[in-house]
C-alpha cells in the first residue's frame, strides 16, 4: 500500500507542475482605529509559510502557486482571523483585526482545515506551547489538567494519562505528526509518551471525534501540532534550560530552523529532563532534628531523552513533509514500602540519578511523510507513518540486578487519505480514508496481553455549509476491525505457574486458544454554531463515537506491575458506543470573554473492571502470592457534566488579566453504581499583574493561581474516595537583554503552602503516597534567529 500512496504522489506533483508562479500580497489593520498593524504573523497552511507584517503593516508572499488557500493572522491581544483566497491571479487582501480579551487566541486545524475555535459546533481549544508551559509541572499531562474537562490518571509525576470528560485509555485519542499515535495506552501504568519538543500548540477536542480523527476517539483527542517552519530566507532557533527544587529536577532542549528561498526547510529539536524521586506535601522537616527527614515518594524519578527532525518542501503544487521523532523514557514504579524491612526512603538512594528495578524503559519511534496537494479549487491530503513502540518492565533481583519481566513491542503503520472541495463555497465536502495496522509481540518473561494483529480500515464523508452567521458541521463515518490474538500457549513466554481460586479451590490456566473479533461500527455527528451578532455564538452538537474492546480487555492474564490485583480479560466483550450532546455558547468583547459548556454522554456497553470476589492463590517456583481477581464487565452507563471560563481584562486596567474556569463531572452505570477514574469537580482561578517595564525586564508579569479539587464521594467499589484540597502557585518573570537577544525569564513556586494532598485519580494514594509537595524552580528561554 505504502508503494502506492507514493506512486499517487508522484503523479499530482506531476500533473500539478504546470501550476504558475503566484504573488500574494497584503495588509493588516486595526478595525477600530484604521492602524496599521506591525509583527502580525500571517501563515497560510497548504504551503507552510509565514510572514511577519512590517512596519506598515504589510506581507508579501511570493513563489506560490494557484488554488483555495486559508491565511491566519495571529497577535497577541487581537481575535486571530481565518481567511479564504482564491489565488488564480496575483493577488491583494485587507486583514481587519479586532482587540480580544484572549491574550492569543490559536487557530484549530480541524481535519486539516484551518478554523477558529467560535467557527465549529463541537468543544475544542487550543493552546499554544507556552501557555501549557507556564504551569511548570514535571510532565505534560500536570501541565494540561489546569485545563477545564482535562485531567490525568498518575503514579507520581512519571506517569500521566489523559483524562478527557471522563473517559480515558483507548477512549481517548492522540494525534502527531499527522497521524493518531499507539503506544501501549489501553494500561493506566502507562505514560502519555508524547513530548512537548518540536510544537506549536495542542488542541484539544472534548467529547467524541470519530469523524475527523478516527475510531478510538469516543471521548475525545489530543492533537499535537508541529511548529511552523521558518519564514523564507532565515533560520530560528532556541535554547530552553530549567531547575526544579522539590525533584532536583534538570530539563533542557534547543531546536533550530531554517527554510530556504527555493521552498526547502527543515528543523532540529533535541531534548531531556532528569527527575529525582519527590518530596510528598507536608513531607519536609517540622523541626530541626536530625531524625526527621524529607519524606519522599519512594522511586518516583524519571527522565526522558528525545529528538525531532524534519525536512520538507513548498512548491507551487503544495507542501511535502518528511519527519522523524525518537522519545525514550525510563520510570520508576512506586510500589507499597510498608511491608519493606529496609524502606527505599534513604535521601541518598532518591536523589540518585541512577534506575534500580522496577522502572519502565519505553522508546517510541515515529517516521511520517505529510503531503498537501492542490488541485485547482480542491485540495488532497496523503499522510503516511509508522511506529514502533518498544516497552521494557524490569523487576528487581537480589543485590540489586534486574530482570525483564514484561517485554512489549508495537508495529504501527498508519495512512490517512482525504480530498476537501473547494473551501471558497458555502457548502464544502470532505471524503476521506483511514487506516490503521497494529502488530503486537511480547519479548518478557511474563506475558499480561496476547500477540495480537489489529486492522482498522475506514471511510467517511463530511459536509459543511458556512455563512455569515451560521456554520453546520456533519457527517458519517464506517469502520471494520479485525483483531486475531493467539493463545499463551502459543508465546514460549510463560512461566510455570499454578493459579488457584481461593474459595473454591479450582485451577485455573490461561487461555489455550486463539481468538478472532471482528467490529463494523458506524458513527456520525451533525452541529451547528450560530453566531447571534459579533460578539455572542450558541453552539449545538450531537454526535457518536466508538471503541471496540482491546486486546487487553479481550485477553489480558496475569498481574501488572505495582497494581496489586489480578486482571482477566472477556473474550465476549461488544463494542462501546456513546451519544453525546453538547451546547456552547460564547460571548466575547475587547475585555471579557464567557465561555458556557453542558453535555450528557450516553455510552452503551461501558468496559469497566470489577472486583469478582475471588481470590487468587499464584503458585511459582518462586513463592506463594495472593491477590484479587479483576474481570472486565461491560454495562451502559451516563457521564455528564460542564464547564465554564471567564477571562477579564478590566476596562482602564489593561495591566490586570483574571481567569477562572469551573468543571463539574458526574459518571455512573445506568443499572447502579459510579463509574471508576472520574475526577473530582475542580476550580481554577488566575490573577495576573502585567507591567511592560520593571528594572530591566520588559514585558514583566505576576500571577498567582488557585486551584480547588472537591471532595469525591462518588467513585467505583475499587477506589478510594478523596478529600478536597486547594493547591495555589505563583508565578513572575519578563524579558531582558543578554546581547543582541531577548532572554525570557521565569521563576515559579507551585504548592506554595506545601499542601498534603492525594490526587482522586492518583493510583499510590492507596498505599499512602500522597503528591508533589512545594516545588521552587526557574525556566529559561533564549530564542535566536537571523
Amino acid at each position: 500500500m505504502e508503494k502506492k500512496l507514493y506512486l499517487l504522489l508522484f503523479i499530482i506533483c506531476i500533473t500539478t507542475s504546470s501550476f504558475g508562479q503566484n504573488t500574494l500580497k497584503g495588509k493588516v489593520i486595526d478595525k477600530s482605529t484604521g492602524k496599521s498593524l506591525q509583527d502580525v504573523n500571517v501563515f497560510i497552511p497548504e504551503y507552510k509559510k509565514s510572514k511577519a507584517s512590517d512596519s506598515i503593516g504589510e506581507f508579501l508572499f511570493d513563489g506560490i502557486g494557484a488554488g483555495i488557500i486559508k491565511i491566519q493572522a495571529t497577535i497577541i491581544g487581537y481575535k486571530s482571523v481565518v481567511e479564504t483566497k482564491d489565488l488564480s491571479n496575483n493577488s491583494e487582501i485587507v486583514i481587519v483585526m479586532e482587540p480580544s480579551s484572549t491574550e492569543l487566541e490559536e487557530v484549530l486545524i480541524t481535519s486539516n482545515s484551518s478554523v477558529l475555535p467560535d467557527k465549529i459546533p463541537f468543544s475544542a481549544i487550543s493552546i499554544s506551547k507556552w501557555e501549557i508551559l507556564k504551569y511548570n509541572s514535571p510532565s505534560l499531562m500536570g501541565n494540561l489538567s489546569y485545563q477545564p474537562g482535562i485531567d490525568k490518571i498518575t503514579i507520581g509525576n512519571g506517569i500521566g494519562k489523559p483524562v478527557i470528560r471522563g473517559l480515558s485509555f483507548n477512549q481517548i485519542m492522540l494525534y502527531g505528526q499527522g497521524t493518531r499515535i499507539e503506544n501501549q495506552q489501553w494500561d493506566d501504568h502507562h505514560d502519555l509518551g508524547l513530548t512537548d519538543i518540536g510544537i506549536d500548540n495542542i488542541e484539544i477536542v472534548r467529547g467524541p471525534a470519530a469523524l475527523i480523527y478516527g475510531s478510538d476517539a469516543m471521548g475525545g483527542a489530543l492533537i499535537f501540532v508541529d511548529e511552523k517552519p521558518a519564514p523564507v530566507g532565515t533560520k530560528a532557533g532556541y535554547a530552553n534550560f530549567g531547575f526544579s527544587s522539590n525533584t532536583l529536577g534538570i530539563n533542557a532542549d534547543v531546536g533550530i530552523k531554517r527554510t530556504n528561498q527555493n521552498g526547502i526547510f527543515y528543523g532540529l529539536n533535541i531534548g531531556g529532563q532528569s527527575q529525582t524521586s519527590y518530596v510528598q506535601g507536608e513531607g519536609e522537616s517540622k523541626n530541626n532534628t536530625m531524625a526527621e527527614k524529607e519524606d519522599f515518594a519512594p522511586n518516583s524519578k524519571f527522565q526522558n531523552m528525545n529528538a525531532k527532525i524534519n525536512v520538507g518542501v513548498s512548491k507551487k503544487w503544495g507542501v511535502s513533509k518528511l519527519s522523524y521523532s525518537y522519545l525514550n523514557q525510563k520510570i520508576g514504579i512506586i510500589e507499597d514500602e510498608s511491608a519493606n524491612t529496609t524502606p527505599k526512603n534513604d535521601e541518598a538512594e532518591q536523589r540518585d540519578r541512577e534506575f534500580e528495578a522496577p522502572f519502565q524503559d519505553v522508546t517510541m519511534h515515529v517516521v511520517s511523510l505529510e503531503n498537501t496537494i492542490l488541485t485547482g479549487k480542491s485540495k488532497v491530503n496523503i499522510n503516511i507513518a509508522h511506529q514502533i513502540n518498544d516497552r521494557k518492565e524490569y523487576e528487581p533481583l537480589p543485590e540489586k540486578q534486574k530482570e525483564l519481566a514484561i517485554g512489549l513491542k508495537l508495529n504501527v503503520t498508519t495512512y490517512d487519505i482525504k480530498w476537501t472541495s473547494n473551501t471558497e463555497n458555502n457548502i464544502g465536502v470532505t471524503f476521506g480514508s483511514q487506516g490503521t495496522f497494529l502488530k503486537n509481540s511480547n519479548n518478557g518473561k511474563e506475558a499480561l496481553v496476547p500477540n495480537a494483529d489489529v486492522n482498522d480500515v475506514a471511510g467517511y464523508a463530511l459536509i459543511n455549509y458556512d455563512h455569515e452567521k451560521l456554520n453546520l458541521l456533519g457527517g458519517i463515518r464506517f469502520d471494520l476491525r479485525h483483531i486475531e490474538a493467539e493463545s499463551y500457549e502459543r508465546l514460549g513466554v510463560i512461566e510455570e505457574d499454578t493459579f488457584i481460586l481461593k474459595n473454591s479451590g479450582d485451577t485455573i490456566d490461561k487461555p489455550e486458544t486463539d481468538f478472532e473479533k471482528k467490529y463494523t461500527p458506524i458513527s456520525y455527528s451533525i452541529g451547528a454554531a450560530y453566531h447571534v451578532n459579533e460578539k455572542f455564538t450558541i453552539k449545538l452538537n450531537a454526535a457518536t463515537g466508538f471503541t471496540p474492546p482491546n486486546y487487553a480487555q479481550l485477553g489480558t492474564f496475569g498481574k501488572h506491575e505495582g497494581t496489586y490485583r489480578f486482571e482477566q480479560g472477556n473474550e465476549e466483550l461488544k463494542v462501546e458506543q456513546n451519544v453525546e450532546g453538547d451546547i456552547g455558547f460564547i460571548w466575547e468583547n475587547e475585555f471579557l470573554t464567557i465561555n458556557l459548556g453542558g453535555y450528557s454522554n450516553m455510552i452503551n456497553n461501558y468496559i469497566y473492571l470489577q472486583n469478582s470476589g475471588d481470590t487468587m492463590i499464584r503458585i511459582t517456583p518462586d513463592g506463594t502470592g495472593r491477590l484479587p481477581i479483576y474481570e472486565y464487565k461491560q454495562g451502559d452507563a451516563t457521564i455528564s457534566g460542564g464547564e465554564i471560563g471567564f477571562d477579564f481584562h478590566p476596562k482602564g486596567a489593561q495591566w490586570l488579566d483574571i481567569k477562572i474556569t469551573d468543571a463539574i463531572i458526574r459518571g455512573k452505570l445506568d443499572s447502579g453504581g459510579n463509574l471508576p477514574y472520574i475526577p473530582s469537580n475542580k476550580l481554577v482561578s488566575e490573577i495576573k499583574f502585567n507591567k511592560e517595564k520593571i528594572w530591566k525586564f520588559s514585558s514583566s508579569y505576576l500571577s498567582f493561581i488557585v486551584s480547588n479539587y472537591a471532595k469525591q464521594n462518588n467513585v467505583a467499589d475499587y477506589e478510594l474516595s478523596g478529600d478536597g484540597y486547594t493547591l495555589l502557585d505563583f508565578h513572575a518573570g519578563g524579558k531582558f537583554k543578554w546581547g543582541k537577544q531577548n532572554v525570557v525569564l521565569d521563576i515559579f513556586c507551585t504548592n506554595l503552602l506545601n499542601t498534603g494532598y492525594y490526587n482522586q485519580l492518583s493510583l499510590v494514594k492507596n498505599i499512602n503516597v500522597r503528591d508533589m509537595g512545594r516545588n521552587i524552580g526557574m525556566q529559561l528561554h533564549i530564542p535566536f534567529g537571523w
